[in-house]
């Protein structure tokens, strides 16, 4: 059966990507314009200081890069205000502890930070829209500890993707249905797997459909997996590839297109996919403003209150 992708409203978060920090140790902003397809991306501003292995998430109005690493482990979120074109984004907050590696997703009113560290974290840090000070929550535990996993969600969950466990590389998809806000520890449903075991994805989605795309698992990746939303159980599809092979991206999406932005060996490029891939090889679709890997990637589209 052919799912028909929804019709996005007229907002200004919808028109753009972003690409926040990277290594080696950048505080650079870029931003992509939908539906971007060729040229380099804009240099938009700044986090308020340099780290990689961020978390990205955002809201139809923010976008927010959350922990990382400088030298050390941090705490720190930044918010960006859509549509961010230059200047400095603001110290929006802190995570509930310092970690890195978490993977990020968002419903309409609340991001989450899910899992982490170099300590391997099972912790899911909850912030609600519009964060702009204070602490983050902690709302409850993935079903074991993770870290580089890869995120995605859809209006009514939120998805964990693969990751590292500190022992083997892992194939696990857990699943946190919104609002996930006892107060409690309440533990994900493990909603499936991947088609192989991997860290170090890049995710992103469309109404319909949750994208896993690259990692590492004994050797760079180009395999793209596709979830079907509500994705409970069972095993994602092999949807395609990407033009190369890679891990350590970031992805954001637009209501029509998924990217994958940046990688290992701190390459440049920014792969384009056509929703609702299921086969063939993404596009290369242009460039980053420089080279950049483990960057936190952003984007304006709301899947719950910006479609009709």
């Amino acid at each position: 059966m052919i799912t028909k992708e929804l019709t996005v409203k007229d907002d200004a978060g919808t028109d753009y990507g972003y690409c926040m920090g990277g290594y080696s140790l950048t505080s650079t902003i870029d931003r992509i314009t939908f539906p971007f397809d060729s040229g380099t991306a804009t240099y938009g501003g700044n986090l308020s200081g340099s780290r990689y292995d961020a978390a990205g998430c955002n809201s139809s109005n923010y976008g927010y890069c959350m922990g990382g690493n400088n030298g050390n482990k941090i705490s720190t979120i930044d918010r960006i205000t859509f549509p961010f074109d230059s200047g400095t984004a603001a110290h929006g907050g802190n995570l509930s502890g310092s970690r890195y590696y978490g993977a990020g997703c968002n419903s309409s009113n609340y991001g989450y930070c899910m899992g982490g560290n170099s300590s391997y974290m099972s912790t899911i840090d909850r912030i609600t829209f519009p964060f702009d000070s204070g602490t983050a929550t902690h709302g409850g535990n993935l079903s074991g500890t993770r870290r580089s996993a890869a995120g995605c969600n859809s209006s009514n969950y939120g998805y964990c993707m693969g990751g590292n466990d500190g022992s083997t590389y892992s194939s696990t998809i857990d699943r946190i249905t919104f609002p996930f806000d006892s107060g409690t520890v309440v533990h994900a449903v493990h909603g499936g797997n991947l088609s192989g075991s991997r860290y170090g994805a890049a995710g992103c989605n469309s109404s319909n459909y949750g994208y896993c795309m690259g990692g590492y698992s004994s050797n760079y990746l180009s395999t793209i997996d596709r979830i079907t939303f509500p994705f409970d159980s069972g095993t994602a599809s092999h949807g395609g590839n990407l033009s190369g092979s890679r891990y350590d991206a970031a992805g954001c999406n637009s209501s029509n297109y998924g990217y994958c932005m940046g990688g290992n060996s701190l390459t440049l490029t920014i792969d384009r996919i056509t929703f609702p891939f299921d086969s063939g090889t993404a596009t290369h679709g242009g460039n980053l403003s420089g080279t950049r890997q483990s960057a936190a990637g952003c984007d304006g589209t709301d899947f719950a209150t910006l479609f009709v």
